[in-house]
């Protein structure tokens, strides 16, 4: 009865090592094809196609930029124009906001 039943495990054995074999093989293979491919530079266009997005990304980047210097440059003009036309009330506004953020600050 014992060799009956060891025989049987060993059959089933057989079918896990024999997927496992076939399993290896098939990675061998697609090991084989990348390295093909990593050869032939297919994966040189993925490193144009980054190079691409990058340089869009930097030309998009500065575009903010300039808008934002832009603007920022404008409001600093109507800020001095203001400034210009209502000097004391610009003072007291100066000194409250001054006043109010030391007291939040202290705390």
């Amino acid at each position: 009865m014992m060799t009956t039943a060891k025989s049987q495990s060993d059959a089933g054995a057989t079918p896990d090592l024999e997927i496992i074999a076939k399993d290896l093989a098939s990675l061998r293979r697609d090991l084989a094809t990348l390295m093909e491919h990593v050869k032939t530079g297919a994966i040189g266009g993925a490193d144009g196609l980054a190079r691409d997005a990058a340089d869009r990304l930097g030309s998009e980047g500065k575009r903010l930029y300039d808008n934002l210097a832009a603007q920022g440059e404008r409001s600093a003009k109507a800020i001095s124009r203001q400034v210009e036309e209502q000097p004391v009330m610009s003072l007291l506004l100066a000194f409250a906001i001054g006043f109010i953020g030391s007291r939040l600050l202290s705390r």
